[in-house]
């Protein structure tokens, strides 16, 4: 049984059954509840409210982060939280234009009880499917501003918060010829490296059906995963700090999978995952512990885990393998 400290997302709510329903699946409490904020809140009030989404990526729900504060029962809220909002941009946050609103959200946490939450600022700023992507061109105004926004919300008195730097695996928007690690604002502004790690592919490594997936095809993108530019083993090799030029503090800095798992569902009408995949489980698995991961969180959204029984109407590929070895490196 592997011990590192486990959560879970299992959908937008504020609602601890489906946690705990996942916890009887797994035979122990997590410590991790994953939420996030809507990414396109229509006000600063519902941004410094940290409204959540209604939906995986959805628009703003009637839910807030402090619904869940009563309802944690002593598990930790891990909270993605959305950055340039109402129009504004890496330079405008940079510039400190937004100061006041990341201040009023970090006391509305902290009266919440929640101040000790980790906050995941800007998550997957390496790809491009949200607002606040980061590229070559505008990697010296996020450096300066994500490091703002945490001094900011660390001067907040009562605030306890862990920054979670949440790159997602390989190097994004940052390809071919450098990698997230043109964007570090630095290790005094990060508590733990976090890694958003899915079995996906697009470079037609896998046939686009679930059931035509072969295991030599699964473990050719798990090797890729460990070598690739911005791999698992390179942000390995800068959280021990063997890169030079990405400073850490003696003894380094940890790093944490915020989301990870399985790709069980279709992008544009294409499946790009590796269908039932213990290879990607059992590799994770072991890399988490060797790692010493400060925490890990199985993307467990409805029909998209391995929680969910494999006949649950909606689900687009059945997951027995996946399941078994995930209980098996995971489960009490």
């Amino acid at each position: 049984m592997t011990q590192v400290p486990a959560g879970v997302y299992r959908g937008a709510p504020a609602d601890i059954a489906p946690i705990a329903a996942y916890e009887r699946f797994l035979g122990r409490q997590v410590t991790y509840v994953v939420a996030f904020m809507a990414d396109t809140p229509a006000s600063w009030a519902q941004f410094e409210a940290g409204t959540l989404a209604a939906s995986t990526n959805g628009g703003p729900g009637p839910h807030t982060a402090a619904d869940w504060a009563p309802i944690l029962g002593g598990r930790k809220l891990a909270l993605a939280v959305p950055a340039c909002c109402m129009g504004s941009t890496w330079a405008d946050e940079a510039a400190g234009k937004n100061d006041q609103h990341w201040a009023a959200l970090a006391r509305t946490l902290i009266t919440a009880g929640l101040g000790n939450s980790t906050l995941r600022i800007a998550r997957e700023f390496n790809g491009s499917w949200y607002r606040w992507t980061v590229n070559g061109g505008n990697a010296a105004a996020y450096r300066t501003a994500y490091a703002r926004i945490v001094t900011v919300m660390r001067g907040v008195p009562g605030a306890a918060f862990r920054f979670c730097w949440n790159p997602c695996l390989g190097q994004g928007t940052f390809g071919p010829g450098s990698g997230a690690e043109t964007a570090w604002p630095g290790a005094g502004v990060v508590d733990e490296i976090g890694l958003d790690v899915y079995d996906g592919d697009w470079a037609g490594i896998y046939p686009g059906h679930a059931d035509q997936i072969t295991t030599t095809q699964q473990q050719q993108v798990w090797d890729g995963m460990l070598t690739e530019w911005d791999s698992l083993r390179g942000w390995y090799n800068v959280a021990r700090g063997a890169v030079p030029a990405m400073p850490v503090p003696a003894g380094g800095i940890p790093l944490s999978f915020p989301e990870w798992g399985l790709r069980t569902w279709m992008d544009g009408g294409t499946y790009h995952g590796g269908g039932d995949n213990a290879i990607l489980i059992r590799g994770m698995a072991e890399f988490i512990t060797g790692c010493g991961a400060a925490w890990h969180a199985l993307w467990e959204d409805p029909l998209r885990g391995v929680a969910d029984p494999d006949t649950a109407p909606g689900r687009l590929c059945a997951v027995p393998m996946a399941r078994a070895a995930f209980l098996g490196m995971f489960g009490a």
